[in-house]
Formats: structure tokens, C-alpha cells, sequence
């Protein structure tokens, strides 16, 4: 908080919050720099929070009085004075409570407001700041700026190296320097043997509680930048705190420490997600795919780029505090992204060099594309540097840093969480069967939890991850979601309701959908519905249907972004009517036959189906028309109102039973009791015939050239009648061979079409 604003007491007064609200406006001024604007920033909220906890309190008062005139109850006559006279009080006091409330609650939108002002104000001063063009790095005058300073620069920093200096005399004289020098040797042993210690610890809590698999890796890959961050963030704070119980520290300093206090934190996240992610002393545990030679060649870059970053953002706090001249701010945001920028570039050349040095060839996937993204984005801070544009190549150094902050600490929460979950639901691992022996839970919906579970969860994680990861530059998470941020955007375009970020924010919007409507049926396809009862026709109708009502929700979305709504369509509306009039009738029909196919599912992917001398097997359904393989492995594209207005013939519905019947003459003095014992025997040692029902042998007729006999068998499916047959034609003729039985001549040898054995019977083979 700026030293002129005085402190605001917890539990102040409502004209005390009013005077401090009046005080911050009077201060916002449009030449103020960045971290004054945040400190007022701070004060508004402050403000906003203890106005409405004072709201909340009145409330709570009122509903007090309200229960003690309801116990009064209303006036009657001739009641006693001072019951009368009490509720005439009890009334004047709910009268004084509501207009304390009432005025709180105005200080709460006032204060909110005020913020909301501050942070536009901030936005436009770092917008202009980023417009300015300055001396190139590559020029003299740049580094001049940095080592010829000023004199205002140079007596500002005198004068706070003056109060650095004597407090860290009257540190070591004072009574207490005892303390402070505890405090430092502390905070060295924690920042040293405590974290490799703590690391030790970790490693065989790993070991000892958690069973083998990835669990273990995440498990410790998280727990390893949480000890890295606490204890270097734990050491630092103890070092603050000796220093201020053994001396008086001046407000520059004071507010220099706070300031410091963060950055040392960010610096010591950077660090410990280094080491979490390359895990160079333990390679086994690493938890991403970093090839071995990648990991040790890119040791250095974490801690390096930490310690960098210490240093010259520690000028910069300097900068803030002593209120130094903007030329001598700016220099200082281009060295900062000068090293930055230079230490990307050396980490991403080295990373190539290695993977070509060890033969691993280009990356793929993800990691190809990150060190793409992570190159070109270097690329534009040097060139920004070169020619000058300080302010915006700081601007996309911190961008690049916080972006990279957020994804690895967003890989490491996921990979734990999905691990988590998989640990402790999964019917596969001795986690999992504990709590399904506990509550009594089916292995399948065990396994559909945890695939919930961790979809959701993935998903509101990297939600949260993409929100900080785009979030501006002086706000928080609300003012992400709630301010308008956009700069000059905010005209209309060519006279219409619809802004040029309105037309960003729907690009945007529709790439992000289509991918998360993508990554969503993978997701159903392939993790979820598999660990379900249903059936693989179903499972794909079910994904269909869910891309069809996402993609309706995202043009919902986009028109929403663009201001559109279905009143300004009703031109369009108008003429797809005419269209549908004359020549569109097919394409709706198919469309809302496609959609009854999804629902109603007469039909599903999978069956295998006849209807118009098409017979073949369904391998999807499109909102226009059915795709169909043939026999032949062709494909016979089908529209979807045939399957509604044609005669259909499901083969596969309901899960039908294939019929393999075989027909056989044979000669009129053979014996028949052999020849039925033979083909039983043949049709129950085959392995695809059913036992229930079994498999008959019926004579048929008596024909002028023998005996005509049906044996006919029940199989799964009707695919698989084909197959069966050709393997017990070869057996039957095999064992008639050997029992010197022979066929009339011309033999009748017929496969029962239409699903009909012998008796009559319905099947479903052909």
C-alpha cells in the first residue's frame, strides 16, 4: 500500500471506509506508474471486502431485531408501556440497521467499481508502454542508459543502498543479531540439507506406501517442486524475519522485501519444476518422456534461468521502489527479456543438437510442436528487441515465462490426478479392489467412476490452467472473466453490431470447440463407454450423437460471441424455406432420417443388414447417409431415408442365432441310426456350434434317388454360418469316407436361406 494512503483498520466504520475510498480516488492519476495503481488497486479491495463483511453483519443484526418483534408480536390494546415502548425502539432500530446496510452495500459497488477503474487504467498504461520504441540493445545508447545513470537514478539508489546498509549494520549490532545470524544459518541448511533431506524422505515414503506403477512418479515428480518451492520460499522468509526482528527496516526496504519475496518464489517454482520434470538423478522416476541424453543436456537451464531471473528482476523491483526515470525502466525490461530470450535460445539449439547428436531425430507430437511454438515465440522477442519495442519484448518474456509456469505445473497436477484416481478406483490395482470390497461396487462400475473422475477433473484443471495461462497483464482470474481487456477493439465493425473482438473471440471459440468436441468423442470412444454394458453399435451412436449436439452448441456459442441471434436470421431462415421448397427436400429428409437412426436405432454401426439388394455390414451413420461394406470390402454409401421408407432386413438385430444346415442324399439301404450318430457327433465336437439349442438330424422325404437328411446346428452369430459350414462339409465327407458311406448321385447339397432349418424353425442365416 502507497505509504501517503494510511492503513485501513479491520472492523472500521462505514464513514471510515467512505474517506478511504474518497482518498484512493483523489490519488488515481493517469501518469501514476504500474505498482502504485496495483497498491490502490489493493486498497479499493480491501474496501470492497470490509464493506461487505459489515453488510453481512447488519444483515444478521436485522434478522436479530426481526425475531424480537415477532416475539412481541403486533401491538394490542391496552398492553403494557414498556412492551410498547420497546417495540417502538426495536422498529426505530431495524429502520437504522437497513440504512447502514443500504450504505454499505453502495461502498461495495463503489469499491468494485473503483477497482474495475484502477485495473483499466493499469491495462491502458502498460498498452502504451508497449507502443513505445526505444534504443535497440545492439546500440550504444541501451547499454549506456544502464551504466550512466542518471542523477535522480543514481541519488535514489544511493539513498537506498544508504538504508540497505544501515540496517544491515544495526542487524549485526543490535541485541538480537544473534537471532538474524540463526536465521541465516537456518535458512542455508534448510535451503540445502533440509530440501535433500526432504527428498530422501519423499523417495522412500514412495516406496513404502504406494504401489508400483506411475502413481509413484507423479506422486514424486509433484512432490519434489512442492519441496523445492517450500524450502526455498520457506528459506528466503526466514532470512526476511531474522532481519526484521534484529532491525528497523525503512519503508523502502520494507516494501522491496515484500516485493522480492515474490519473485524469489516464481524463481524457486522455476527451478523445482526443472528438476521434477528432468529428474536427472533419478532418470527412472522421471515422469515425461525426456530421453536420458535430452535430461542431462538441459540440467543447467532451470536453475540458471532461476537464478537469472533473481537478479534482474530484482533491478527492476529496484526500479519500482526508488520511482526511477522511465528511461532507466525500460532498459531494464530490455535486458530482462535480452537474457531471458538468450537463454531459450541457447536451451532450444542445445536441445536440437542433442537429439541429433544421439540419432533421436526431430520431435514429434507434442513435443514437436512446443519447441516449434517456443521458437517462433523467441524469435519474436529478439526481433522485437532489435528493433527496438523494449516494453513489448518484456511484455512477451513474461508471457512466455508464466505460460511455461502454468503448463508444467499443469502437466504435473494432471498426471497426478488422473493417477490418483486410477490409484484409488481403478478395479485393476489393490487400491481400487480395497473400496470395491468395502462398498460392495461392481468392477465395471468401479471402472466407469474412475474414468469420470478423471475425465472431469482433467478437464476443470487444464480449464483453470488455460484461464491463467491467458490471463492479462495486471489482473486476476475475476477480471478475466468479467473486464473487458481488449484494448482499442471495442468499435464496431463497418457500422454493425459486431466488434473486431468479437470476431477474435469466435475464432477463437470455434478452434477451441472443435478440438474439445474431438478430444470428447476420443475420450467417450475409447475410455469411458468401453467399461460399460453396451454394445459397440450403440457406443458409436452414442459418440455420433454427442458430436452432433456439440457442434449445435458451439454455433450457438459462436452467434452468441457475434452478437447474433435469431431474429437477425430470419432472412436466412426465409430463404432456406424456398430452398427446401424446390430442391432441398432429400437433404432434410435424409438429415432427419439420420437423427431417428441415432435415436430410435432400427439400425445401428455393426449390424449387417439387407435392404434393396444391398447386403452388407453397417460401418457408420452420417447425418446424411449410411456407409455400408460389402463382401467384396466395397463400400455402398446409402441414404438415410431409404432405412425409414424401404423394407429392411436386420440379420444381426437382437442379437440373432446363425443357422448352419446342411443337406445330404444318401443311398436307400443306408443306415440311418450310424449316419445321425455321425453328423451329431461332427456338428458337437465343432467348436462354433452351440449346445443349447443343440444340433438335430431329421430325414426329410424319400426321393427316387434316396434318402434326403437335414442336419442343422445353432452358432453365435450369422457371420459365422459361412466358415462353419465349409469346416463341417470337410469333416462330414472325411467321416463318411470312413465309414464307407457313400452319396447318391446327383448329391443336393443346399445352404437354408431366409433363417429356416429343417422343421420350419426361424434362424438368421442365409
Amino acid at each position: 500500500m502507497p505509504s501517503e494512503l494510511p492503513a485501513l483498520a479491520e472492523g472500521a466504520g462505514l464513514g471510515r471506509m467512505s474517506e478511504q475510498l474518497d482518498l484512493i480516488r483523489q490519488k488515481v492519476a493517469g501518469d501514476s506508474n504500474d505498482d502504485f495503481l496495483l497498491a490502490l488497486r489493493q486498497a479499493a479491495t480491501q474496501v470492497q471486502r470490509l464493506a461487505d463483511a459489515f453488510s453481512d453483519l447488519r444483515s444478521a443484526d436485522i434478522e436479530r431485531v426481526d425475531d424480537q418483534l415477532k416475539v412481541l408480536g403486533p401491538a394490542q390494546a391496552g398492553e403494557a408501556e414498556n412492551l410498547a415502548s420497546q417495540r417502538q425502539q426495536l422498529m426505530q432500530d431495524r429502520v437504522s440497521l437497513l440504512d447502514e446496510r443500504r450504505q454499505a452495500n453502495q461502498l461495495v459497488q463503489s469499491a468494485a467499481d473503483l477497482s474495475a477503474q484502477i485495473s483499466n487504467l493499469r491495462r491502458s498504461l502498460f498498452n502504451s508502454q508497449i507502443s513505445t520504441r526505444a534504443a535497440s540493445p545492439l546500440s550504444p545508447k541501451f547499454w549506456s542508459q544502464l551504466v550512466r545513470l542518471s542523477g535522480d537514478d543514481l541519488s535514489r539508489l544511493r539513498g537506498l543502498w544508504a538504508d540497505a546498509s544501515s540496517m544491515l549494520r544495526d542487524a549485526f549490532s543490535s541485541e538480537r543479531s544473534g537471532l538474524f545470524i540463526a536465521c541465516l544459518i537456518a535458512s542455508g541448511l534448510l535451503w540445502g540439507v533440509g530440501r535433500y533431506l526432504l527428498e530422501r524422505l519423499l523417495a522412500w515414503s514412495m516406496i513404502r506406501w504406494l504401489p508400483e506403477g506411475r502413481m509413484r512418479r507423479t506422486g514424486f515428480a509433484l512432490g519434489v517442486g512442492v519441496i523445492s518451492l517450500l524450502t526455498i520460499g520457506g528459506a528466503v522468509s526466514l532470512s526476511l524475519w531474522g532481519l526484521e526482528s534484529s532491525a528497523q527496516l525503512p519503508p523502502s526496504i520494507a516494501t522491496l522485501g515484500s516485493q522480492l519475496m515474490s519473485v524469489v518464489v516464481f524463481c524457486a517454482c522455476v527451478a523445482g519444476l526443472g528438476r521434477a520434470l528432468l529428474m536427472t538423478s533419478r532418470p527412472s522416476w522421471r515422469l515425461p518422456p525426456i530421453p536420458d541424453p535430452v535430461a542431462s543436456a538441459l540440467a543447467w537451464f532451470p536453475p540458471l534461468l532461476a537464478l537469472t531471473l533473481v537478479i534482474v528482476v530484482t533491478q527492476d523491483r529496484i526500479n519500482s521502489v526508488i520511482a526511477s526515470s522511465l528511461a532507466l525502466t525500460v532498459a531494464t525490461y530490455g535486458l530482462t527479456a535480452f537474457v531471458t530470450a538468450l537463454l531459450f535460445a541457447v536451451a532450444l539449439l542445445r536441445y536440437r543438437h542433442v537429439r541429433r547428436r544421439s540419432g533421436l531425430g526431430p520431435p514429434r507430437g507434442i513435443a514437436g510442436l512446443m519447441a516449434f511454438l517456443a521458437s517462433a515465440w523467441v524469435g519474436f522477442i529478439l526481433a522485437a528487441l532489435f528493433i527496438g519495442y523494449l516494453s513489448l519484448a518484456y511484455f512477451l518474456t513474461v508471457k512466455l515465462l508464466w505460460i511455461s509456469v502454468v503448463a508444467a505445473s499443469a502437466y504435473l497436477v494432471i498426471a497426478f490426478y488422473g493417477d490418483l484416481c486410477e490409484t484409488l478406483f481403478s478395479p485393476r490395482l489393490p487400491g481400487g479392489l480395497a473400496l470395491a470390497s468395502a462398498f460392495g461396487l461392481p468392477q465395471r462400475h468401479q471402472a466407469q467412476v474412475s474414468t469420470l473422475l478423471t475425465g472431469l477433473g482433467r478437464s476443470l484443471l487444464l480449464f483453470i490452467a488455460v484461464i491463467l495461462a491467458l490471463l492479462p497483464s495486471g489482473s486476476r482470474p475475476g477480471d478475466f472473466l468479467g473486464v473487458n481487456h481488449w484494448g482499442g477493439l471495442d468499435k464496431p465493425l463497418w457500422g454493425l453490431n459486431i466488434l473486431p473482438q468479437d470476431i477474435l473471440l469466435a475464432v477463437g471459440f470455434l478452434l477451441a470447440g472443435l478440438q474439445g468436441i474431438r478430444v470428447l468423442k476420443r475420450w467417450l470412444s475409447d475410455e469411458l463407454l468401453p467399461d460399460t454394458n453396451l454394445d459397440a453399435g450403440m457406443r458409436a451412436s452414442l459418440v455420433t450423437l454427442v458430436g452432433y449436439l456439440g457442434f449445435i452448441l458451439l454455433a450457438v456459442v459462436v452467434l452468441s460471441t457475434l452478437h447474433i441471434n435469431l431474429t437477425s436470421l430470419t432472412w436466412v431462415i426465409s430463404a432456406l424455406s424456398v430452398g427446401i421448397g424446390f430442391g432441398l427436400q432429400a437433404i432434410v429428409q435424409n438429415f432427419i432420417s439420420g437423427l431417428i437412426l441415432l435415436t430410435e436405432r432400427p439400425v445401428k454401426v455393426g449390424d449387417w443388414v439387407s435392404l434393396d439388394g444391398v447386403e452388407g455390414d453397417i460401418r457408420r451413420i452420417n447425418v446424411r447417409a449410411t456407409e455400408i461394406q460389402m463382401s467384396d470390402r466395397s463400400t455402398v454409401i446409402v441414404p438415410n431415408s431409404q432405412f425409414i421408407s424401404l423394407k429392411v432386413r436386420n440379420v444381426t438385430m437382437d442379437s440373432a442365432l446363425g443357422v448352419v444346415g446342411i443337406h445330404l442324399t444318401l443311398p436307400l439301404d443306408t443306415d440311418m441310426r450310424l449316419v445321425r450318430d455321425l453328423l451329431l457327433k461332427v456338428y458337437a465336437e465343432h467348436a462354433a456350434i452351440l449346445e443349447t439349442p443343440a444340433p438335430s438330424v431329421s430325414l426329410n422325404d424319400l426321393a427316387s434317388n434316396g434318402i434326403i437328411v437335414t442336419v442343422s446346428g445353432y452358432v453365435s452369430g450369422p457371420r459365422l454360418v459361412s466358415g462353419t459350414r465349409s469346416d463341417l462339409l470337410f469333416t462330414i465327407l472325411e467321416a463318411l469316407r470312413e465309414q464307407k458311406i457313400a452319396l447318391s448321385s446327383p448329391q443336393s447339397l443346399r445352404l437354408i436361406e431366409g433363417g429356416q432349418d429343417g422343421d420350419g424353425n426361424q434362424g438368421g442365416s442365409r
